[in-house]
């Protein structure tokens, strides 16, 4: 059996967003469309950036302050934590895409498998990638894509 493509499972020419977009239309544009994210393009087209529910939440939740211990009349703080601190200060106080979007976008290619997609998933804990084909932005494969190919009895996975 072949295996399934993600360019066969994916939902070409997604909704997309340009950075300075304001957070309130964001979060309506998503909930009118019925959408988890949308990817964040310049005026070129290309990503720079995703915008999921998960950024979003984050404006209404309580900020972690970093972990530390004391040292020497000193404080170290834990390896990440003020990274992951910083992160979440500046999604909480967002007004636009750029400032709220993650940056570091996992995508994948239109050539790559629907089982490549699912380890992913499974693997990073993320329910939806942006797909591109020769670098351009052509479409998003989410987890909801993967499940319909399952309820269609599709074989997610290839046999040689």
């Amino acid at each position: 059996m072949k295996e399934v493509l993600v360019e066969q499972a994916m939902t070409p020419d997604p909704i997309t967003i340009h950075p300075e977009m304001e957070v309130a239309d964001i979060a309506k544009l998503m909930i009118e469309k019925n959408i988890g994210g949308v990817p964040v393009v310049d005026h070129a087209g290309n990503l720079i950036g995703i915008v999921t529910e998960s950024d979003l939440v984050v404006q209404d939740s309580e900020i972690g302050f970093p972990s530390f211990v004391t040292f020497l009349s000193g404080y170290v703080f834990v390896p990440g934590s003020l990274h992951h601190f910083e992160d979440e200060l500046r999604k909480a106080t967002a007004a636009t895409a750029r400032q709220i979007m993650t940056k570091d976008v996992v995508t994948v290619e239109v050539d790559d498998t629907a089982e490549h997609v699912a380890t992913l998933m499974s693997r990073k804990k993320m329910k939806r990638f942006p797909v591109l084909s020769k670098g351009r932005l052509v479409g998003m494969i989410t987890m909801a894509d993967i499940v319909r190919l399952i309820a269609r009895d599709v074989p997610v996975e290839g046999t040689e």
